[in-house]
């Protein structure tokens, strides 16, 4: 039996310790755990975790409910008995574990619980040694609990806490009108419970929590394309949980068969190819004139899993000092491509490898690594006269660019990348969503930036499946279930942007059976049968310095991802 599936009885005498703390609303180490100043302990039908109420259905694959309670249910006659009725008493039957931590606020988390319902009833604690973080009100018996997966640790975790903060404030907005609308037996809306978790250690035990122990019928992330396939694979759509990416990019994605269960929120790398083959075409001829050169050289360095492989698949038809970028003419000669490991310790043999070839255009497509292990001790070695030009991805505008951009401006001015437009700079790209994102989270987090990539999408992830189960309210709820909801935010007459004082209006017409064409806060959310995004823009973006500090920016090129049609011009961003 799993340690973290049913609580014995005996426990019960520990429900004292959660009873003296019932009033705290802020825990220490948890942005948003909701606890309640009065104990919910509302009856049977309105405790199903993940699913409708009075329904069984959940969103992953069932949990072994333990022999125990499984005994109980056949003694019973009647149906499944379990071991709980309410999230309350899960709690208080969860709060002897943790009796030994200090501080009420610490045990309060630890002992957060919910009673699923599937197969029989019974308790799991909401966090465990990768979920560090709840979002919503853990206690309230109509509470949908969702997860978000994103590597929180480790070099990336500056970026993926901002991410994982966007989607809490997605969930923070809905349950501030009252949550999703219920089913036909439930006059109140449900609340949306968030559970985070870090990716970084361990993503299957980590996707395995939420899909096999919570029953969670979607996920926000996870952050890597390699991820997203491998958790779709192994875990999510096998236990029916959507999964729903701000940051994966590679095509592979959406030819999963998967179920409909796993989405994309950004343009994929063959629709990224055809601005970066652009732009990589219009350094050379810059290059060739400013440099006095015939040829120029050319690498590719890309991180060795879905994102990398993808992005460097993308290239393959450049055209580069006039021959395909792979004729014997370019390829070891003009041209280099080099995959690495994004887990080893230090890239410095690819790094030396690229100060011997000294290219005149370099290509990274990576994570931060690709500018901590790379760009940095690459520039920091570097003994020739012309430097190279930097040609990057979305997942590459992290906090450790600018970082490395501070106080040098030959190599800001060197760096460009392509990414998602929010704003409204493209086709059907209203910049009302975007903007009131930026507002809201500048609010919820003061200090903060919401520049960073994925941000926007994350957000708009966690949105969309709080739209989908409204769509879908009347359904049990499941994976399969908000995978058609999410159908039902496009190609509708109403036009709604997906911001905090639109929910309202979303959920009621997606209550009533409509159809919305719903903005999120790069482009309208929708999607091709695969779960590839249709519509949005791209830019390619550039480093400024507005109020002295490097910041993000336009360079005003943009390509339509649905016509392919470019439009502006590349302008530096800044002096």
């Amino acid at each position: 039996m799993s340690s973290n599936s049913v609580f014995h009885r005996a426990s019960c005498a520990a429900a004292l310790v959660i009873t003296a703390v019932a009033g705290c609303n802020n825990i220490v180490g948890l942005d948003q755990i909701s606890v309640s100043d009065e104990a919910s302990l509302a009856g049977g039908t309105g405790g199903n975790i993940g699913s409708t109420p009075g329904s069984d259905a959940g969103g992953g694959a069932l949990n072994d409910g333990g022999s125990d309670a499984m005994a109980a249910a056949g003694e019973a006659g009647g149906g499944p008995v379990g071991d709980c009725t309410t999230n309350q008493q899960c709690t208080d039957l969860a709060a002897a574990d943790v009796t030994g931590i200090a501080g009420a606020p610490a045990a309060m988390a630890a002992a957060a619980s919910v009673c699923v319902k599937a197969p029989i009833p019974h308790c799991v604690k909401l966090l465990s040694q990768d979920c560090d973080a709840l979002t919503g009100d853990y206690k309230n018996d109509q509470a949908i609990v969702l997860g978000s997966l994103f590597s929180t640790k480790g070099t990336t975790a500056p970026t993926n806490l901002l991410r994982q903060q966007s989607a809490a404030l997605a969930i923070e907005q809905i349950n501030s009108q009252g949550g999703v609308p219920g089913g036909s037996t439930s006059a109140d809306g449900r609340p949306l419970v968030l559970v985070s978790c870090d990716e970084s250690t361990d993503l299957i035990r980590a996707a395995t929590h939420l899909v096999t122990d919570l029953h969670v019928p979607a996920i926000v992330g996870p952050n890597t394309s390699q991820d997203t396939l491998d958790v779709s694979t192994k875990v999510t759509v096998p236990g029916g949980t959507v999964v729903m990416s701000p940051t994966g990019v590679a095509s592979s994605i959406a030819s999963l068969r998967d179920n409909d269960l796993t989405w994309l929120m950004v343009p994929s790398d063959v629709q990224r190819a055809p601005l970066m083959i652009n732009q990589i075409s219009v350094l050379e001829q810059t290059l060739k004139v400013t440099r006095n050169k015939a040829t120029v050289k050319l690498g590719v360095i890309f991180r060795n899993d879905a994102l990398g492989i993808g992005t460097r698949t993308s290239l393959n038809d450049l055209v580069i000092n006039g021959k395909s970028m792979t004729d014997p003419v370019n390829l070891n000669n003009n041209v280099q491509i080099d995959g690495y490991d994004g887990s080893d310790a230090t890239l410095q043999p690819t790094v030396t490898k690229y100060l011997m070839f000294m290219p005149d255009i370099i290509v990274l497509a990576g994570t931060a690594e690709a500018i901590t292990k790379l760009m940095v001790p690459l520039e920091a070695q570097w003994t020739g006269v012309e430097r190279p030009s930097y040609v990057l991805i979305d997942s590459t505008k992290v906090p450790e660019l600018l970082a490395a951009v501070t106080n040098n401006d030959d190599l800001r001015r060197r760096v460009r990348g392509t990414g998602i437009t929010p704003g409204p700079a493209g086709m059907n790209t209203p910049g009302e969503t975007y903007n009131a994102f930026v507002l809201d989270y500048n609010q919820r987090y003061p200090g903060s930036s919401a520049t960073t990539s994925g941000m926007g999408p994350a957000h708009d992830a966690a949105y969309a499946i709080g739209m989908a189960l409204a769509a879908t309210r009347t359904e049990p709820v499941s994976g399969a279930s908000i995978a058609a909801g999410l159908r039902k935010l496009a190609g509708g007459k109403t036009v709604l942007e997906a911001t905090s004082t639109n929910i309202l209006a979303a959920f009621q017409k997606l209550a009533a059976g409509e159809k919305l064409t719903t903005i999120g806060t790069f482009g309208n959310l929708e999607w091709d049968a695969n779960g590839a995004v249709l519509g949005g823009t791209l830019e390619m973006w550039c480093i400024g310095v507005p109020a002295t500090k490097p910041a993000y920016a336009s360079s005003g090129l943009m390509l339509d991802i649905k016509t392919q049609i470019l439009s502006g011009n590349y302008v530096q961003c800044g002096p």
